[in-house]
């Protein structure tokens, strides 16, 4: 924060306080609008998908099957990966040439390939998809851990009224696993707010800005642009929408309990 109210280059020594210039010339910046745009609906939809696809993998993780103790290892396989190789499997998967997996499987099917990471809204959603995907595991064991929590009385007396599968996961199950789900829900905001190596890896925030995300911007002016003041008054902001959406999700947590 302190460095946000400087003029603090890595290119060069020395520095003077600026005041609050960093943050004036921030929000005046053209493309911040777009930028933040952007970041609400990468994080919107990666948190959604996460936590809806990673509570219905720990709901089916958590019956008795054979090879259950196998799939369970397997389902947290993509959260040991590092984010830059998840990266570069999907520029891999929707490269542009034939050679992409995605546009292979295109021209078996008679379609013509596509250019995938180059159309701003296929760009966007794999972005998405790659960074949801990782995140994915953290929830199944989260939220996996919670439902062996969940006393088996409850499931027998939803059972002896009368409820049916979809009542007692949401009458039941849902609200047993509240405090864990806003735990989860935090993490995987903060983590996603703060996401870089896959949106910087997989599209660098193109094409044409269509993918640069707050973190993004972050990146390219304190270590591209070594603007290492305007970085942090970047980052200040970041650590502001962090604390803002963790606030709003306690005030949500509270007023359900009451």
């Amino acid at each position: 924060m302190y460095i946000s109210f400087t003029n603090r280059n890595l290119g060069y020594s020395g520095e003077r306080f600026i005041g609050f210039d960093n943050y004036v010339r921030l929000f005046n910046w053209e493309p911040l609008p777009t930028v933040l745009t952007n970041t609400a609906l990468f994080v919107g939809a990666v948190v959604i998908l996460q936590l809806g696809t990673g509570l219905g993998i720990a709901l089916l993780l958590n019956q008795k099957f054979f090879g259950r103790k196998l799939v369970r290892s397997i389902a947290i396989v993509p959260w040991i990966v590092p984010g830059v190789i998840i990266a570069i499997m999907f520029q891999q998967i929707f490269g542009a040439s034939e050679l992409g997996i995605a546009n292979a499987i295109m021209v078996r099917l008679g379609f013509d390939t596509q250019n995938w990471l180059a159309d701003p809204t296929l760009a966007m959603t794999i972005m998405i998809l790659s960074v949801a995907w990782r995140g994915i595991p953290l929830t199944i064991i989260l939220q996996l851990g919670g439902l062996q929590t969940i006393p088996k009385d409850l499931y027998e007396a939803a059972k002896l009224d009368g409820a049916k599968s979809w009542q007692t996961l949401w009458h039941v199950v849902i609200p047993s696993l509240r405090p864990i789900l806003l735990i989860n829900a935090i993490m995987a905001t903060s983590g996603t707010l703060n996401h870089i190596d896959i949106p910087l890896t997989l599209t660098g925030g193109g094409p044409a800005r269509a993918t640069e995300v707050i973190s993004v911007s972050l990146y390219q002016q304190g270590f591209e642009l070594l603007d290492a003041g305007y970085a942090a008054s970047i980052g200040t902001v970041i650590l502001v929408l962090n604390l803002v959406l963790t606030l709003v999700y306690l005030r949500i947590w509270s007023e359900r309990r009451s």
